[in-house]
């Protein structure tokens, strides 16, 4: 899983859980707004 800002996420070695983490993490970035609605 590659983001547009050129991040890339092992999905074969993260849990569910982790990457929940992560996504709350992103949704708490202002450059995040964007993707949100």
């Amino acid at each position: 899983m590659r983001l547009s800002n050129g991040v890339e996420f092992g999905l074969g070695e993260a849990s569910v859980d982790e990457l929940a983490t992560v996504i709350q993490m992103l949704g708490r970035l202002p450059c995040s707004g964007s993707t949100k609605g």
